[in-house]
């Protein structure tokens, strides 16, 4: 290496600690040009800091050259493709160790400000010194190599994607971006690397004219638009900050002002005349025509081109070689394998699409939606697009395609395994506690429901009466029905079972409607989900809570299902039925809440005075005293205040349910003695009332500040909110009342409490 100067050495190492210190990248203009040389050939930087100091000299704002600053940009970016950019460690791909050094040489020689200065030009300097302005397709093709670079840093140097998310001008820019056709897509994917790490959420009113974007962009731009939109509508916590119901709340504390900001964004997207109506015509809109049934789902039948096996040799190519070796015979292939590609990237569109409307429909403005989609005719849509989704192939059960339901692991985060969970999730959230459920059902299926009433002498509910049927479900079968019928179908232990049983539920969630109950038994659920729980099938604990859940909202407040229960189960299977429950009472908790509630209801209502739930098989598990307590000791034992989700909440909630009709009926001492006496028998006094004090008490704390979860209470087991809250007092008042925790606790555990 050349001898450089005591006085440049000094000065040398004074800007390299200026940079650390500031944290601003070191810049090659700052170093003198034979040290850079001489570092390049002695650490084999390929040439790149000479490419970084050939573009700094031509981007500056008295000489700023679009064409030499062009071929620099694309000189950088061959260096990325220029060697394998992936390793292949146990069949997932990893990049490889030289594409990570290239990417940190570029970052170290301050490549990422550079490649910014160039991206923000003509904001900054506009190009006034140029000798000759540079033409439009040339701004845009300078921009989108601009682009490129500053995606693969994200991917490939750690820190760059988070320092980048930080800056509101950065992003505020690539919405700018988005208006041109040209540089699209490269920022929308440089905007998903940003949004993926940022930590706050982005007002959407502070960037750039929506409504004017939204107009600028086409069907497809739209769909690609939805995630990066998904990322300012929703809190953007991590799973991980919320596992528990403590930290949600320690997290939301903090957090109020995020929920605000995504609030405010999404009334800023509902607001926009053009943008619901899109997304629905997004959502629904079918494959492309010409491809048969299911066809954009990649059924993977017998004569279709690629199953998982080739799919997955195909794609493994591919990352190894980065180029394709194909014989010319075999080339004609090449547009089914595109078209294949293609219908990947629909499905995901489609994903996105759900996923946002979603978003919508569990916000603050949910019923405004719910009102705009039912008149956009959603549910008729996607009752359409039910038929093109091959949900339950036999040849899906018995080959190993990207349709297999059967393997939880291996094909849950297939696209279209994907698409088909968030379009439940979505009929779920449309009809969750909403008047306009029954948009779920035709024209010929109302009638049916309304003669279910009068046939049992019910009266019609305003909200199947005042339906109205141009916006129903056309066909013979409407949406619920079909959901119904595949989730009947679906093998016993597939992953989707799930989230088929989670949309019939959210179509029952509410007020008890016997008519829409009776409809649903009618077509064999209530028969079907007894057979699913008692099957001789290990399933997993989401998929048999799922049936406990769908179960206990088909029989809630239905005195005619707790007989056709009876009547539909052999005492040996019921005898099973009992042993799984009692052995998963985090999972059937749901289930034991509707046999207290249904209890009470049919005690008090003189409508239901001879049929009393003591006399169903069911009922002798709460009408007797031992078995009661035990279900309920057990409840209060599966959970504490640091382990509670929302997933196992509803045992504390369920717990309750128990209490307040103990109170109800003078009872609530013998049903606390009854704890203190297990305590004794365990030898550890106090260690059920402790933690059901504490539960108690964050219960109180909880739900005080969450009006929906409060309300979601009042609906599900028709006891206002205010009685629930009374009673959680009075169980929590002072040690004098006999209906105190307090009272029946050792006195040695009172003092810290």
């Amino acid at each position: 290496m050349a001898k450089i100067s005591c006085s440049r050495t000094k000065n040398l190492t004074s800007r390299i600690l200026s940079c650390q210190v500031t944290g601003r990248g070191l810049r090659t203009s700052m170093l003198p040009e034979e040290f850079v040389q001489a570092v390049d050939r002695r650490m084999d930087f390929k040439e790149i800091p000479m490419v970084l100091s050939k573009l700094e000299r031509n981007s500056t704002a008295q000489k700023f050259h679009v064409g030499k600053c062009s071929r620099y940009l694309k000189e950088l970016i061959a260096t990325f493709s220029s060697n394998s950019n992936f390793l292949l460690d146990n069949d997932f791909p990893l990049l490889s160790n030289e594409k990570l050094r290239i990417g940190q040489v570029i970052d170290l020689f301050g490549g990422v400000e550079l490649v910014l200065q160039v991206l923000f030009s003509p904001v900054t300097h506009g190009f006034r010194f140029c000798r000759t302005r540079p033409t439009r397709p040339q701004q845009e093709n300078l921009w989108t190599l601009c682009l490129d670079v500053i995606h693969n840093l994200c991917q490939v140097v750690e820190g760059v994607a988070l320092y980048l998310a930080k800056r509101n001008d950065l992003i505020g820019h690539l919405f700018t971006l988005l208006e041109t056709s040209k540089t699209f897509n490269y920022a929308l994917v440089v905007l998903e690397d940003l949004f993926g790490c940022r930590k706050e959420l982005i007002d959407l009113d502070s960037l750039v004219d929506m409504r004017k974007l939204i107009t600028t962009l086409d069907q497809q731009q739209l769909a690609n638009l939805c995630r990066v939109l998904s990322f300012s509508l929703s809190d953007l916590e991590s799973v991980e900050e919320r596992s528990s119901l403590l930290a949600q709340d320690e997290v939301d504390k903090k957090g109020l002002s995020q929920k605000e900001m995504a609030d405010n964004n999404q009334a800023t997207l509902i607001g926009l005349k053009e943008f619901l109506p899109r997304i629905v015509r997004l959502a629904c809109q079918p494959s492309e025509r010409g491809a048969s049934s299911g066809s954009m789902f990649l059924d993977g039948t017998q004569g279709g081109f690629l199953d998982m096996v080739d799919f997955h040799n195909f794609l493994q190519d591919v990352l190894e070689n980065g180029a394709l070796d194909i014989d010319p015979e075999e080339r004609e292939v090449m547009p089914m394998i595109q078209s294949r590609f293609n219908r990947i990237h629909e499905l995901m569109h489609k994903v996105e699409v759900f996923y946002v409307l979603c978003l919508f429909l569990t916000g603050k403005h949910k019923s405004i939606v719910q009102k705009k989609l039912s008149d956009l005719k959603l549910i008729p849509g996607m009752c359409a697009l039910f038929d093109e989704m091959a949900w339950l192939k036999e040849s899906e059960r018995s080959r190993h395609d990207l349709m297999d339901l059967g393997d939880m692991v291996d094909h849950e985060c297939t696209p279209q395994t994907a698409l088909k969970i968030q379009f439940l999730r979505l009929v779920h959230s449309f009809c969750d506690r909403h008047e306009n459920k029954h948009l779920l059902l035709t024209p010929q299926e109302l009638d049916e429901l309304q003669e279910l009433y009068v046939q049992n002498d019910l009266e019609v509910p305003s909200t199947v009466s005042n339906t109205n049927r141009k916006l129903c479900c056309i066909g013979e079968k409407g949406l619920l029905t079909k959901v119904l019928e595949t989730l009947i179908k679906c093998p016993k232990t597939a992953p989707l079972r799930f989230w088929l049983s989670r949309a019939i539920e959210g179509f029952l969630r509410g007020r008890a409607s016997v008519g829409d109950q009776l409809f649903l038994i009618k077509r064999g659920l209530l028969e079907h989900l007894v057979d699913h729980i008692t099957s001789e099938e290990l399933k997993p604990k989401e998929i048999l809570q799922s049936s406990f859940d769908l179960l206990g909202e088909l029989m809630k407040f239905n005195p005619f299902a707790f007989k056709r229960f009876d009547l539909g189960i052999s005492d040996k299977q019921f005898e099973k039925f009992v042993s799984i429950l009692s052995a998963n009472v985090v999972d059937s908790n749901m289930l034991i809440r509707c046999l207290v509630l249904s209890q009470e209801h049919f005690m008090s209502d003189r409508f239901y005075s001879g049929f009393a739930t003591g006399s169903s098989k069911l009922g002798t598990l709460i009408s007797n005293w031992e078995q009661m307590i035990f279900l309920l000791y057990k409840l209060i034992n599966s959970i504490t205040v640091g382990t509670l989700t929302q997933e196992n909440v509803s045992c504390l909630n369920t717990t309750l349910v128990f209490l307040m009709f103990a109170h109800r009926h003078g009872r609530l001492p013998a049903y606390l003695m009854a704890f203190v006496k297990e305590e004794n028998i365990q030898k550890n006094p106090g260690f059920i009332l402790t933690n059901l004090r504490l539960l108690l008490e964050f219960w109180k704390t909880h739900y005080l500040r969450r009006g929906k979860d409060c309300s979601a209470l009042e609906q599900s087991s028709c006891i206002s909110f205010d009685h629930w809250k009374q009673v959680v007092d009075i169980l929590l008042s002072d040690s004098s009342s006999t209906t105190s925790v307090l009272h029946y606790l050792p006195s040695t555990l009172t003092r810290n409490c």
